[in-house]
């Protein structure tokens, strides 16, 4: 069995600051729970102030998707969206 690797957009609410930006960073960290694993987290500006984050992280085959870490991501306060960017298996 391999693993899926996911590419994954999380769009806040509107133009947030750097330390509320930041504090989602510190929940993404927190909601990711094995067996899931956290790749890495990068800001990626958006357009006229807004930025969002980019979060990799890497499922077993065998759990059957990246769908339990999206909707623990979108329970995060302050984030509007999620969305799968790309999805590949290693």
């Amino acid at each position: 069995m391999g693993e899926v690797i996911a590419l994954i957009r999380l769009m806040p609410d509107g133009v947030v600051s750097d330390e509320e930006l930041q504090n989602i960073w510190d929940s993404v960290k927190k909601v990711v729970k094995p067996p899931a694993k956290l790749g890495r987290i990068e800001i990626k500006d958006i357009a006229f102030g807004l930025r969002g984050l980019d979060v990799t992280v890497s499922v077993p085959d065998s759990e059957g998707g990246v769908e339990p870490v999206v909707e623990a991501l979108s329970s995060i306060e302050q984030v509007e969206s999620v969305e799968v960017v790309d999805v590949g298996r290693i």
